[in-house]
């Protein structure tokens, strides 16, 4: 027999006093109006309930931000959330509405910066005022770095160092990098060169090496003098402590010395900064400085600023990350879409508190219906080509050379769609998708990106809204309650002829009629959302 359709909900608070609302149950802890949502991007959405209560009292199990677990009489858990409102309302009679957001509003509880590994060379900046003035002080006279293009690598460096004879002054040119308060650097990595052979590295006068302190003035340790050697290709630089600022210095000990129209400058490119967070360094391009991967990044934004959340739904993801630093103020939330970026897996959060990411398996379903079953619609809106390409063009500002470039499957054929079975290629035809990314990145970073959007874009999808009352099949055929289906998981019309699962992007329980509302294969509706970090944002309520 299946389960009864009949929840009950559990109100958990700080002392650890636990309250029960269900039908059994005296007449104010009886539910009424009950509604919950879930959602692919934030796993249990919102969910309300209304009591009826007198509205002049104050009861101890409705305190903003207790807990409420909801759950059917087999035991299985379907909706946790936290308490968020409570609106009250005299008409005929006394009620007070509970308004309840998913706990994945705790990623919205404070916001943080950290470093996890920046590769963007305009956070490198001329010596501050405090700094000229100790230089001047201690008889340097500062020369400020510049930022030129390498045809060599095909990427910009900062070029520190300076162009004919000098006197009087000690000759020092300096680029500074600032972590942001309360951040500290963990590791440098770089790689240099002299640009002409005028600075003689046999000549002890010279010096050129990368510093670390505590202020924008001071110079606490330094790497190993580079004098002697060089170029230098993908150089670890580990400080024994932990400082906020890093500089990039070449000097010359003598005056008077150089001689006209000679320059005499050192370039430090693939340049990374590592903040001190403890999360493992991968590699990647074997070529470039090592990176960070998001599933490692999740886990570590979770236990350091979610410490009601854990971390045990998150799966291990393999792409590398070359360039990724909150620098200025993010929500966790915000951060977990800047990292589902690169995947579009499924994030949320479920039972337990716990956080998914993970990818898709849209080779099998979860759930299924006939389209003659009692109590059940599909309004499907039929196959479109408003969402096949069989290409994508990404527009992006690169990190390392400030310049808007574009990749298409022309120069990246990683951006192409060449299955046969495309219907454009069928017939010849380039329909490619237009992908802006706003945020800096490095070329690939973008093409990861848009690989990632065309595969989404591509997914074979038949959209549409079913509506199922009472009780669904699941995948062995049993029975379930339909307030288990839940967005994520994946559904098939076995009555259509080589019907293909579709992803439950949204469901929308209603307890008066036991009847639950389910969006398939819609477009990803945070698919902006993921791009761009805008327009999903939590609400004061719960999500948007």
């Amino acid at each position: 027999m299946p389960a009864p359709l009949d929840l009950t909900a559990e109100i958990d608070t700080p002392d650890g006093t636990r309250y029960r609302f269900g039908a059994n149950e005296p007449p104010e802890f009886r539910m009424r109006n009950l509604s919950f949502r879930t959602k692919i991007g934030e796993g249990f959405s919102d969910a309300s309930v209304t009591l009826s209560r007198r509205i002049d009292k104050d009861y101890p199990d409705l305190n903003l931000l207790n807990g409420i677990t909801i759950s059917g009489a087999d035991g299985t858990v379907v909706y946790e959330g936290r308490l968020e409102a409570m609106p009250r309302e005299l008409g005929e009679s006394h009620s007070i509405s509970l308004t309840f957001a998913g706990w994945i509003a705790n990623m919205k509880g404070r916001k943080f910066t950290e470093v996890y590994v920046d590769r963007d060379l305009k956070a490198w900046q001329p010596p501050t005022a405090k700094r000229r003035a100790t230089l001047l002080g201690a008889g340097y006279a500062p020369v400020d770095p510049s930022q030129i293009d390498d045809p060599t690598d095909s990427q910009a460096v900062i070029q520190t160092g300076w162009e004919g004879q000098w006197s009087t002054y000690v000759r020092v040119s300096e680029a500074w990098y600032d972590a942001g308060p309360g951040q500290t650097i963990s590791q440098i990595t770089y790689s240099w060169k002299r640009e002409t052979t005028q600075i003689n590295p046999a000549d002890i006068s010279w010096a050129w090496q990368v510093w670390v302190g505590t202020n924008d003035a001071a110079q606490n340790e330094s790497g190993t003098n580079l004098r002697a050697a060089g170029p230098g290709t993908n150089i670890v630089f580990n400080p024994s402590g932990r400082y906020r600022w890093a500089s990039l210095q070449v000097a010359y000990s003598v005056t008077p010395a150089g001689a006209d129209a000679i320059p005499y400058h050192i370039q430090w490119s693939k340049i990374a900064v590592y903040g001190n967070h403890g999360v493992p360094l991968r590699t990647g391009d074997p070529s470039e400085p090592q990176g960070v991967t998001a599933s490692d990044v999740l886990k570590n934004i979770v236990r350091r600023w979610c410490p009601l959340l854990n971390d045990a739904g998150i799966q291990s993801s393999d792409y590398v990350i070359q360039h990724l630093a909150f620098r200025g103020r993010t929500f966790p939330y915000d951060a977990a879409l800047e990292l589902n970026k690169f995947h579009l897996w499924h994030l949320g959060v479920w039972e337990n508190k716990t956080v998914h990411f993970r990818p898709y398996d849209l080779m099998d379903y979860d759930w299924e219906i006939r389209t003659d079953d009692p109590g059940t619609t599909f309004a499907p809106q039929g196959p479109s080509t408003d969402t096949l390409f069989n290409g994508i063009a990404v527009t992006y500002t690169d990190l390392l050379t400030g310049q808007v470039n574009m990749l298409t499957p022309e120069t990246n054929p990683e951006l192409g769609d060449t299955d046969p079975d495309n219907p454009y290629n069928k017939r010849g035809v380039q329909q490619w998708d237009e992908l802006e990314l706003s945020a800096p990145t490095l070329q690939a970073q973008a093409i990861q990106i848009g690989r990632a959007v065309l595969a989404d874009r591509n997914r074979p999808r038949t959209p549409g809204t079913i509506t199922v009352q009472g009780y669904i099949r699941d995948r062995a055929g049993n029975e379930q309650p339909v307030w288990k289906v839940r967005a994520g998981d994946k559904i098939a019309i076995t009555d259509f002829p080589n019907d293909t699962p579709r992803l439950i992007v949204e469901t929308d329980y209603n307890d008066d009629d036991k009847s639950v509302s389910i969006a398939v294969d819609l477009p990803f509706q945070l698919l902006d959302a993921y791009l761009d970090r805008l327009g999903n944002a939590l609400g004061a309520r719960g999500l948007a």
